[in-house]
């Protein structure tokens, strides 16, 4: 049996054959694209199966060759960051919420000649009831002392009127305000630093609080802050005045017409209730619940 490819002599191809080499000559001359043809270099190169050729000049054989890019891993992709960005910004929100929420409540420790106390809220008017925050007034022969966890004690001497802040949070929204109208406010942080910021403001002044044993006044035609001990800072609000540092065992009047902020000793009587503030200190917390 002989093998044609062993022939030095090949046999002329016929007329028809021709004919065919005639009409491929004349057709336009394809070029496949310069990713099929690199594609096909290295499937040679490697011994590889040619994928993803561009066939779209060579008819239904070729169109049948055609991939679609991938797109599953891709829409998996973003549907997992989509996941994790949903999730981290839930995870900042409970933190925020959680961050923010008190931890202790204002609580009443006493109460004298109860008729003419008004208090914030629905809640019954007893030793032991939590406030919530809102207008707080003394009747003109009542006295309450009210407590913050073990942070703060106040307490509201006959005619006093201010508006109780809610309490910090944990770790956000630490800075609370309480704005008194009238009477007389005594308080004490039992020798500690607040930690947390608490302004008392009147229409007159700003005095921002560090601790620890102080009263602030309200009357018609002013303002006073003392101090027994710690520190407190008295921004005037009438008058182009700076700010007051007091020093202990000292008060600082500030006066609606605008004059210039007396600063004085303290007297007898503010003495003697300040010295007994600071005495009695904080209450003891209850027990918690086994």
């Amino acid at each position: 049996m002989s093998d044609d490819r062993q022939h030095n002599n090949p046999q002329p191809p016929d007329r028809d054959a021709n004919r065919v080499l005639a009409i491929l000559a004349r057709l336009p001359r394809s070029t496949a694209p310069v990713s099929a043809r690199e594609n096909a270099r290295m499937a040679f190169l490697n011994g590889s199966v040619v994928k993803g050729l561009d066939q779209t000049d060579s008819g239904e054989q070729g169109k049948s060759q055609q991939t679609e890019p991938p797109t599953h891993g891709t829409s998996s992709s973003v549907r997992r960051w989509v996941s994790v960005l949903l999730a981290a910004a839930l995870g900042v929100v409970a933190v925020f919420w959680f961050g923010s929420q008190p931890q202790q409540d204002w609580v009443v420790k006493n109460i004298q000649t109860p008729e003419g106390i008004s208090i914030p809220g629905d809640a019954v008017l007893s030793v032991g009831t939590h406030l919530e925050s809102g207008f707080l007034t003394t009747g003109p022969e009542s006295e309450l002392v009210i407590q913050l966890g073990d942070k703060l004690r106040l307490t509201l001497l006959p005619g006093t009127s201010l508006s109780l802040p809610k309490p910090p949070g944990r770790w956000f929204g630490r800075s609370r305000r309480m704005h008194i109208d009238s009477g007389e406010t005594y308080g004490t942080s039992g020798g500690q630093k607040l930690g947390f910021e608490l302004v008392f403001s009147t229409d007159e002044l700003e005095a921002r609080l560090t601790g620890t044993t102080f009263a602030v006044f309200r009357i018609d035609v002013a303002s006073c802050v003392c101090l027994w001990e710690g520190g407190v800072a008295v921004s005037p609000l009438v008058g182009d005045y700076g700010v007051v540092h007091l020093e202990e065992k000292h008060r600082v009047w500030i006066y609606r017409d605008g004059r210039e902020p007396e600063i004085k000793g303290l007297d007898a009587n503010e003495t003697m209730k300040l010295q007994m503030t600071d005495d009695a200190g904080l209450a003891d917390l209850p027990d918690d619940p086994e």
